[in-house]
C-alpha cells in the first residue's frame, strides 16, 4: 500500500493491490444465496401461474414438477457460476484500491493467472503484487458525499461503503495494516464531507 502524506498528518491518498476470491468468498457466496433463492422462487412461481393459465388448474403434481424444473435450474445455474469462477477465473480477480481527496475508486481486473497468486485456496482479500497485464477491467467510484455510513467487517477486512440506496463499493484489503488505515481514512472522509454539507 502507498499513501501520500506530509510529516504529522494523515495521508492525502491512500492506494493498494489486493487478490479477490470468488467462488470461496463469504461475501458473494452469500450474494449467490439470496439470488438463487429469488431465482428458484421466480422459476416455481412461473410455472405455476403458466399451468394455471394455460392448464385451468394446479394440483400437487404441478407444484411438485414446478419446484423439481425450478431446482434443475438452480444447479444448472449452481454449475455454470462454478465453472467462471474456478475453470475461467480461477477463483480470483485482482482489484486496485485508491482513496482520495474526492472519492473511493475501485478497478476489478481480470489478469494473467500468476498476477493474482493462485497458489492458495482465499476466502478473503490477500496480498498481490502490482498488476501489469490486465486483460479486462471494470471501474468504479463512490464518492464521499454520497457515503452515508462506512460498516467494517473485521473478521473479513472488508469495508462497506453505503449509501442512501444500499451499498456502493465493497473495499477489500489484503492485511489489518492496510484495512485499519483504510477505515480511518473512509471515516474521516466522510464525517469531513457531513461536517461542509451542513
Amino acid at each position: 500500500m502507498s499513501g501520500e502524506r506530509t510529516e504529522g498528518s494523515p495521508p492525502s491518498r491512500l492506494r493498494w493491490y489486493v487478490g479477490v476470491p470468488l467462488g470461496t468468498n463469504p461475501l458473494i457466496l452469500l450474494d449467490l444465496s439470496i439470488l438463487l433463492t429469488v431465482g428458484w422462487s421466480v422459476s416455481w412461481l412461473s410455472l405455476l401461474a403458466l399451468q394455471a393459465g394455460f392448464g385451468g388448474y394446479v394440483d400437487a403434481s404441478h407444484v411438485k414438477g414446478a419446484a423439481l424444473v425450478s431446482g434443475y435450474l438452480v444447479l444448472a445455474f449452481l454449475g455454470l457460476f462454478g465453472v467462471v469462477c474456478f475453470v475461467v477465473m480461477r477463483n480470483r480477480y485482482a482489484a486496485l484500491y485508491r482513496f482520495d481527496e474526492e472519492d473511493a475508486f475501485c478497478d476489478n481486473m481480470r489478469c494473467s493467472p500468476r498476477a493474482a497468486d493462485g497458489r492458495r485456496l482465499h476466502f478473503t482479500g490477500y496480498p498481490i503484487d502490482p498488476v501489469l497485464e490486465v486483460i479486462r477491467s471494470t471501474e468504479r467510484r463512490a464518492r464521499w458525499e454520497d457515503v452515508t455510513t462506512v460498516q467494517p467487517m473485521d473478521a473479513m477486512r472488508v469495508l462497506l461503503l453505503r449509501g442512501r440506496r444500499g451499498v456502493l463499493m465493497r473495499v477489500y484489503c489484503p492485511d489489518d495494516a492496510t484495512y485499519d488505515q483504510a477505515l480511518l481514512y473512509a471515516e474521516t472522509h466522510r464525517k469531513k464531507t457531513d461536517a461542509s454539507s451542513r
